[in-house]
């Protein structure tokens, strides 16, 4: 894995494969304007992210997402998912377990 900056100032990686092993500290956490924390792992093959976030039912929940890169679908994983949970894992374990996991968006 290479990292780079893309032309959004984004913090990305090249020459993911579907085999390459991730881990937790490969995430990084992007400026945005919420106290909800959240991580994200973008790569050429696409992008992962996790929020911690407060609900509209004030409890607190942890969701995975999973973005393609080429079609820009989309699948979230809400109810406790923590992608980062199973790692260190490969690339195509971990788009997997959200896409397994997905309960709010399934590839929309």
């Amino acid at each position: 894995m290479e990292k780079y900056i893309n032309k959004y100032g984004k913090l990305c990686f090249k020459g993911v494969t579907p085999d390459t092993v991730i881990h937790s500290n490969d995430f990084y956490c992007p400026d945005v304007l919420s106290d909800d924390p959240q991580v994200a792992l973008h790569t050429n093959l696409g992008s992962l992210t996790v929020l911690d976030r407060m609900t509209g039912y004030g409890v607190r929940d942890i969701e995975s997402g999973y973005r393609e890169p080429d079609s820009g679908k989309f699948w979230l994983a809400s109810g406790g998912y923590d992608v980062r949970s199973i790692c260190p894992t490969t690339m195509k374990e971990a788009i997997e377990y959200v896409k397994r996991n997905a309960n709010t968006c399934i590839g929309i």
